[in-house]
This record gives structure tokens, C-alpha cells and sequence, in this order.
């Protein structure tokens, strides 16, 4: 069951309620499709998403009714751009009859997809890791990342970089070495970039 929101509850809430630290969002972009999540959980709230081309611009509807939130609340929108900024903002009428507001979260669409590169590879010894964000560092924001090598069981064996990651590609020297020093077993590993717009891995191979 679906239901329309009125616009005027939402005015309302925009005058009523105090501010309070909005929830994260998760963004998935793949075969030109953008999918923006609401972190949290919200089982049996109704919702609403807006979205605007500018941050202080007018926010149009992508959906005429609200849709009931079963488990994630997100928003799929195939009318993007890559490269391209766009503003969504979340509206929620709680299970409660509560009206919440959250955003607008800023979501550059990317342009070209989040990679992990290693160099050499195979290696014995040291290597560089090149991590990949898409977007330009002169116009689009860090995010905060974290870029892991784990083993075949998915261990961590160590983090190799964790942070804020501007866009583009930045180059992070390894010794070659597992957390705490020890030197690494040959075999076959993972590095694995997890990010808000999207992750990715790459195979490493290490001999003696």
C-alpha cells in the first residue's frame, strides 16, 4: 500500500522540528543506474525522495507517492549524469506519526569507476597500491575510504590506508609487510577499496 504525503506536513516539520545530525546515506552507481540508501533502519515508515540539480535550488519529486520502507529506504535514479552533483533530500513519516527530514546529501554521479591497482604484481617485496576515486580533486570532495589487504579466508592481514581519499588517483607505498611487521607469506591476496561511491578489489600475488 501506497500513500501520497501532503506537502503541507512537510512544511510543518521543516518549521517544527529542531535540528539534529542526519543519518548517512550508501550510494551505489552501476550500468547508469544510481541507487542512494538511507543508513538506519525504518521498517514501516513511509517515504519520499526529492532531488534538485543545484544546493539551494527548487527539489522535484522522483516518485508522485511514498513508498512503504520494508527494510532499506532507497531511491533508484536513472536520469543522472556522470560527473554530475545532485541533491536528495529524504522525507519520512515514521511508524509513529512522527515527520522527519533528512538531507539534502550531495551525490556526485561517478564518471569513471572506483578502482585498486597494484604495481608490480606478482611481487616479493615492495609495491605501490594505486587507489582510484572517480571525479576531479579541483572540484569534487574527499570521502572517507579504507583500502584492506585480506587473505582467501577475507582476514584482514593489514589496512593499508584509511582516511579521507581525494578524487582521482593516489599512490600509497606497502613495504610488503603484514600488520605488526611481520613479513608476508607467499600466496594470493586481496586488496579491497571500500568507499561511499562504490568498491572495488584486485587480486595480489605474492612469492619469496
Amino acid at each position: 500500500m501506497r500513500r501520497l504525503l501532503p506537502v503541507t506536513l512537510w512544511l510543518a516539520l521543516l518549521i517544527t522540528t529542531p535540528a539534529s545530525a542526519d543519518p548517512g546515506i550508501r550510494v551505489h552507481y552501476q550500468d547508469d543506474l544510481l541507487r542512494v540508501t538511507l543508513d538506519g533502519s525504518f521498517a514501516g515508515a513511509y517515504f519520499q525522495v526529492w532531488r534538485s540539480a543545484e544546493q539551494l535550488g527548487a527539489f522535484d519529486p522522483l516518485a508522485l507517492q511514498a513508498t512503504l520502507c520494508t527494510g532499506d529506504c532507497f531511491v533508484t535514479d536513472s536520469e543522472v549524469t556522470p560527473g554530475k552533483t545532485y541533491y536528495y533530500r529524504f522525507d519520512l513519516q515514521l511508524a509513529n506519526g512522527g515527520l522527519v527530514s533528512y538531507g539534502p546529501y550531495a551525490v556526485v554521479v561517478p564518471d569513471s569507476p572506483v578502482g585498486v591497482n597494484v604495481s608490480p604484481n606478482p611481487s616479493a617485496g615492495r609495491a605501490r597500491i594505486d587507489l582510484s576515486l572517480p571525479g576531479s580533486g579541483r572540484r569534487d570532495g574527499a570521502v572517507e575510504a579504507q583500502a584492506r589487504l585480506i587473505d582467501l579466508q577475507g582476514r584482514t592481514v593489514r589496512v593499508l590506508y584509511a582516511g579521507r581519499l581525494s578524487r582521482g588517483t593516489t599512490s600509497v607505498p606497502w613495504d610488503g609487510r603484514a600488520e605488526g611487521g611481520r613479513a608476508l607469506g607467499a600466496g594470493i591476496y586481496f586488496v579491497r577499496l571500500d568507499t561511499p561511491l562504490g568498491s572495488s578489489t584486485t587480486r595480489l600475488i605474492r612469492f619469496h
